[in-house]
């Protein structure tokens, strides 16, 4: 038996794939990554926002900054991950303030209350809340203010970040 006979047979549908542009071992068309931001762009993203909220507080006094801590985000690959960290600061105006902030991200608030409580995030997870609280979960993270009734006093700012690539 001579092999020239299967070149042709082998030659043809190799040829027709090289026209149509495929192969039997061309990739797949890669999915766009579900997470473009870096942890640091997301971090730095989250802290903006962080800092307009406590902004908003006449009379803010930091008292407190814990560090920021890097945590894998559940049910990801790993190498994404994101950041968490409390602030604690008084102010001269809470009521109020809370009121405008409310108004101010609408739709984005997702849980209030006025005694101490377990909060739940969108995600699941869930954090324990002493005294008032409101929660804001938007885009760039989930910012869950935990303060006293009444006009005055300390508040405790406890931000998660949204999810970014670990690079």
């Amino acid at each position: 038996m001579r092999p020239r006979r299967f070149i042709p047979a082998v030659m043809v549908p190799l040829a027709l794939a090289a026209l149509v542009g495929c192969s039997p071992t061309a990739p797949a068309e890669r999915e766009p990554p579900k997470f473009e931001l870096s942890i640091n762009e997301v971090r730095d993203a989250s802290k903006e926002v962080a800092e307009g909220m406590v902004a908003e507080f006449p009379e803010a006094t930091r008292l407190v900054e814990a560090d920021p801590n890097v945590f894998a985000c559940s049910g990801e690959e790993p190498g994404i991950g994101r950041w968490v960290w409390a602030t604690t600061f008084s102010s001269t105006d809470l009521a109020s303030t809370i009121t405008q902030l409310q108004q101010e991200y609408g739709d984005a608030v997702t849980s209030t209350g006025t005694a101490s409580e377990t909060v739940e995030y969108a995600d699941g997870s869930t954090w324990p809340a002493t005294g008032a609280h409101t929660l804001i979960e938007e885009e760039t993270g989930s910012y869950l203010l935990s303060y006293p009734a009444g006009t005055e006093g300390q508040v405790l700012l406890r931000v998660v970040t949204a999810c970014g690539v670990v690079r």
